[in-house]
């Protein structure tokens, strides 16, 4: 009789024979994406690719890579669809290929997929259909990321082994993920609870691919690591030159130092998602600087790596006891380092994630934020201290690897200076930073002044807008981040750095106002107008929208405002006509709506409307119109 043990070593063996094989899988994907680039319709070259694919969907995940099972059977749905359509990605389809065996290689080696520079993404697919999620799939992988694809039922398994960097789902209801993973939801019916509004980007069904997978994007880039710093205290070139293409791959900055004396002072002021020791350094060497960093509770998850040209077991042991996570070995092998520091980020991704807290900064996520700056404002009130929060938001959205990675840095290092302050600090969206300081405004406003001054001669220039909680009084943290939102809106429009909150910001009119009852329309227009850096606000009946409106002060250029036709309440064109009397001039009126009859939009255009856009919306025209628009209000 053979022990259990003797058994799970025989399957680990098959597995690792299964894994050496790999390679020979791979050259067979590169040889069928050679022959799509020759002939990308040709009906033999279709099969052999569905067919291998088919057979590592079944035969990986018996071998326990359930990564690769799934990554293949998400791409033998693409493929099917080619078979059907002769046309579909037709000058695509042997790129894909190409990107899908990248991913392939990583799953087999338990390393995230790196691709080009900004991209690399997972992207998990959940409860989408087949006619829905195949152009999805294909305009992922064409990006470089890493496409899976499951259902609500198998979404915990998945979950248990790694955290997606995003979620793209469909169905009626919101996919139970971790409250810090993004989700782009296309729903099919029922309702996003509101708790969830500041993670979930909402999107309607009919959304072009490309603007699916570049909402997916950007949420993503704000829970990777793009704005972390790698600290290396090691001179070797080439363990440099590793480190700064890792950098560059994930929009991390790497600092250098050449000796460890200092350790101690540099991670409390760079804060890194890693540590990187040489253990022969003079001095202090990476050993002894492993035990002095273990013994601060500040870095006691940090991720250390030390690496030495000594092949000593000894050596190896003592790194591991005083605390490393992991060890390398000199000469550096590119690849070699590169997925040993690949892996131990995307542990603390996940582990950060988790939490609450920004992988990259250290700071708060949204819910975390709200809930902390909620709980120290009624502390506050009930003792009779001020507080005043401040939210920092950049002027152009941060979007793109690098500008995103920037901006990261920016806020962590105004949380570390503000920090000794007492102050806590926390992302209350997507992009913007929140500040609350137990002091009042005006004080408020001497730590901020150099900050922001600075931020004008960088790449990323931001604004802040303030208010205090009188003492006494707890109106809550969404509450006082809106009116900090309305400062930051008059500090943008007065052109001034920091702007405080008083009475006269108070109904202040947005950039663009939405009057829409269609949730899913509301929030995808609702998004992309906070992706571009315009500040909105969003009516859905046509009492509600005409209190709102007739209330509304508006300073400087008028407001769009982009109206339905068929409003509860109160139609578009009686509204419209009741702004006309009661408000002249003070708003810029589109319409948008399924009656796109002539008699229609001849009514709205000769009443004085701006324009008149037909249901379903093309996003991109949308966002292009309120550009041009804005920019004629400018040169008036």
């Amino acid at each position: 009789m053979h022990h259990p043990t003797d058994f799970d070593a025989v399957l680990t063996k098959l597995r690792e024979r299964f894994a050496a094989s790999s390679e020979n899988t791979l050259k067979a994907f590169e040889a069928l994406a050679d022959q799509l680039q020759r002939t990308p319709a040709a009906p033999e070259v279709l099969e052999a690719l569905r067919r291998e694919l088919h057979r590592l969907h079944g035969t990986a995940g018996s071998y326990g890579y359930h990564e690769a099972s799934r990554l293949a059977a998400t791409l033998e749905l693409l493929v099917s669809t080619w078979q059907s359509d002769g046309q579909r990605d037709r000058e695509r389809r042997a790129p894909i290929v190409r990107t899908f065996a990248g991913s392939l290689s990583s799953a087999f080696n338990d390393t995230p997929r790196r691709a080009e520079p900004g991209f690399s993404h997972r992207v998990l697919l959940v409860d989408v259909a087949d006619d829905l999620a195949a152009p999805l799939i294909a305009e992922a992988i064409h990006r470089g990321h890493a496409v899976e694809r499951t259902s609500s039922a198998g979404l915990g398994a998945i979950l248990d082994q790694q955290l997606p960097q995003v979620v793209i789902a469909s169905g009626p209801t919101l996919p139970t993920v971790p409250d810090a993973v993004p989700v782009v939801m296309l729903p099919t019916g029922g309702s996003v609870p509101e708790h969830y509004s500041r993670r979930v980007s909402l999107l309607d069904p009919s959304t072009e691919p490309s603007e699916v997978i570049e909402a997916a994007e950007s949420m993503a880039a704000h829970t990777g690591m793009a704005g972390a710093t790698l600290l290396v205290v090691d001179d070797d070139p080439a363990m440099l030159a590793v480190l700064r293409s890792i950098g560059a791959a994930e929009g991390m900055f790497v600092r250098a130092l050449t000796s460890a004396e200092r350790l101690i002072e540099a991670l409390d002021e760079h804060r890194p998602a890693m540590l990187l020791l040489d253990a022969q350094r003079p001095g202090v060497d990476g050993v002894a600087a492993t035990r002095l960093v273990r013994a601060d509770r500040r870095f006691a998850e940090l991720p250390i790596v030390l690496v030495s040209t000594s092949v000593d077991p000894e050596v190896r042991a003592a790194a591991f006891a005083a605390g490393a996570d992991d060890f390398q070995s000199k000469p550096v092998v590119a690849v070699e380092v590169t997925r040993r520091i690949s892996r131990l980020l995307e542990v603390r991704r996940q582990r950060q994630i988790a939490r609450g807290i920004h992988p990259a900064t250290s700071l708060w996520l949204p819910e975390r934020s709200l809930r902390a700056f909620d709980e120290a404002l009624s502390t506050a009130a009930q003792e009779g201290r001020l507080m005043t929060i401040a939210l920092l938001r950049p002027l152009d959205p941060p979007r793109g690897l690098q500008r995103a990675a920037h901006w990261h840095r920016e806020c962590a290092l105004v949380a570390a200076a503000l920090g000794v302050d007492g102050g806590r600090c926390g992302f209350v969206d997507e992009t913007a930073l929140g500040v609350l300081m137990p002091m009042d405004a005006t004080a408020t406003i001497e730590r901020l002044e150099s900050f922001a001054e600075a931020a004008e001669h960088e790449v990323i220039t931001w604004r802040a807008g303030l208010v205090e909680q009188r003492a006494g009084v707890a109106p809550g943290a969404r509450t006082l981040v809106h009116l900090a939102e309305e400062a930051w809106q008059a500090a943008r429009d007065e052109g001034t750095l920091l702007h405080r909150w008083d009475t006269s910001d108070a109904g202040i009119a947005p950039d663009v106002i939405v009057v829409e009852d269609d949730p899913a329309l509301a929030d995808l227009v609702g998004y992309a107008l906070s992706n571009r850096g315009l500040t909105h606000q969003l009516y859905r009946t046509g009492p509600d929208a005409l209190a709102g409106l007739l209330a509304l002060r508006v300073r400087g250029r008028p407001p769009v405002v982009l109206m339905d036709v068929d409003l509860p309440g109160l139609d578009g064109f009686s509204l419209f006509e009741r702004l006309r009397v009661e408000r002249p001039g003070r708003f810029r009126v589109v319409f948008i709506s399924v009656h796109a009859s002539e008699g229609d939009q001849l009514r709205a255009l000769r009443a004085g409307a701006l324009d008149y856009i037909p249901k379903p919306v093309s996003l991109r025209v949308l966002m292009a119109k309120i550009a041009v628009w804005r920019a004629q209000d400018e040169t008036r």
